[in-house]
């Protein structure tokens, strides 16, 4: 058995996540903000996830304990080899989708069949989309590629300083480095 996992920017999924996760409640007007979640929440019972060791960041929500990569790796490392995981970079996936599927073809050990021109770039969300024979477009749903919401610059700042160290272990582990 072979993983393919795909990783990005944890300051981004994170972002991503609230996104897709908003978008039913901030419509009911029920949903505080990126900024509110990740950093404002750290008061009363919240306290304790905003220690000196999380930099002021709410390491207890979900969106952004998901991007702690290397945790999670550990519990699948339990049950399979490094050798099994290929990490695909998501960022990488966006921008050269062809480089990373070709990296997937050649971990699961298959012929190359996959080319850039393969794809096009959604004149929509400006996310890749596979060219059929055809010549039209099979892009991604409308649940993917939203527009994320602006968020304050010393929160995305703190968030980077949050996942660098963590980012540093990930990389260790998986002896890869990521641009991000």
């Amino acid at each position: 058995m072979k993983l393919i996992v795909v990783v990005r920017d944890p300051v981004t999924r994170a972002i991503s996540d609230y996104t897709q996760a908003s978008l039913k409640k901030k419509r009911l007007g029920q949903m505080p903000s990126f900024e509110r979640l990740a950093v404002g929440d750290c008061t009363g019972w919240l306290k304790a996830n905003c220690t000196v060791k999380t930099r002021g960041v709410n390491s207890s929500w979900g969106a952004i304990r998901l991007g702690v990569y290397h945790k999670h790796l550990r519990h699948w490392l339990n049950h399979f080899p490094l050798e099994q995981i290929h990490f695909v970079d998501g960022e990488q996936l966006i921008q050269e989708p062809a480089h990373e599927v070709a990296a997937v073809e050649r971990f699961l050990g298959l012929d190359s069949v996959v080319h850039k021109t393969d794809f096009a770039v959604d004149p929509q969300k400006g996310f890749p989309c596979v060219l059929r024979n055809d010549k039209t477009l099979h892009c991604l749903g409308k649940s993917k590629g939203r527009k994320h919401p602006e968020v304050d610059r010393k929160v995305i700042e703190k968030l980077h300083r949050f996942y660098e160290p963590e980012n540093k272990v990930f990389s260790r582990l998986i002896n890869k480095r990521f641009t991000w």
